[in-house]
């Protein structure tokens, strides 16, 4: 279980990255025409996004693998301390970066991330990881806000999991401008065989749905939604279907990845209803 446990915290990088910038419209505020002017910025917070949630992601797995009892604070760089508090129904675990710690790449990051997480065995096994920053800074971006993320695994022959994640952060250059970042996404990865004659030949599939807006002080609105599912198939390297509704302001591009079949083809479609094909 430990190992499936680990196995399926790894798909927090992927869907993170993948689903960075994804929300409804349930915001009716006005969206401007013209083209955006925070393309920079906003390839910022994908890349904070992303690191930071592959910290979270690289701690939960160092942190999930060790058996519930007290352990001293250990260095995962030269510059981050891990120390955590244990309890009978969960873990806290406070990653602190001091101040300008460089994590990799000329990264830099300061301040703290407070994470728990805990475990629920039942009829469905659950590991729910809640975490909140404190005093972050990425660089020369401020970052402050909470996710929610929970793996369930189906206790049955399916094994089936899902992994659902909800994020608010928001994001501030200074005095100059500012952005909010939410998402709500899962992905629900299924063992399944064709034939029942040799359970033991297992196909491998991860679906993922979901939605998620970045919007800037400026008015600058980056969304997407997967309107179809996106389904990936172990089998292949490449998607294999679904469809992502990604918008600029008002500019709208639509990526449709296929009826299922293992391609690296897709069909791109802009605002003005002109397709491209594309490879992948």
């Amino acid at each position: 279980m430990k190992n499936r446990i680990i196995v399926f915290a790894s798909l927090l990088l992927f869907t993170s990255a993948f689903l960075s910038s994804c929300n409804s419209d349930d915001d009716k505020t006005s969206i401007p025409s013209t083209p955006v002017t925070t393309s920079k910025q906003y390839k910022n917070i994908e890349a904070a996004n992303t690191k930071i949630n592959t910290i979270v992601e690289n701690v939960f797995n160092t942190e999930s693998t060790i058996k519930l009892h007290g352990n001293p604070a250990n260095k995962m760089s030269n510059c981050m301390t891990i120390t955590s508090e244990i309890t009978e129904q969960n873990q806290v675990v406070v990653i602190d970066f001091g101040t300008n710690c460089e994590v990799s790449n000329g990264e830099i990051i300061s301040g703290k991330i407070r994470m728990s997480f805990a475990v629920e065995l039942d009829t469905e096994s659950k590991i729910e990881i809640n975490y909140s920053l404190e005093n972050v800074i990425y660089n020369d971006i401020t970052v402050s806000g909470n996710a929610t993320t929970i793996f369930s695994i189906q206790n049955d022959t399916t094994g089936a999991t899902r992994f659902t994640t909800n994020s608010d952060f928001s994001f501030a250059w200074g005095n100059e401008i500012s952005a909010t970042s939410t998402t709500n996404f899962v992905t629900e990865s299924v063992f399944e065989t064709n034939n029942p004659d040799t359970p033991t030949d297992l196909i491998f599939y991860t679906v993922t749905t979901g939605t998620s807006v970045t919007e800037f002080s400026n008015g600058d609105r980056y969304a997407a939604e997967i309107t179809t599912p996106i389904r990936n198939e172990s089998a292949c390297q490449y998607t294999v279907s679904g469809v992502i509704v990604t918008t600029e302001n008002t500019a709208t591009v639509t990526l449709d990845y296929g009826d299922g079949t293992c391609d690296n083809i897709a069909t791109q479609t802009d605002s003005d209803g002109n397709q491209t094909t594309i490879e992948l």
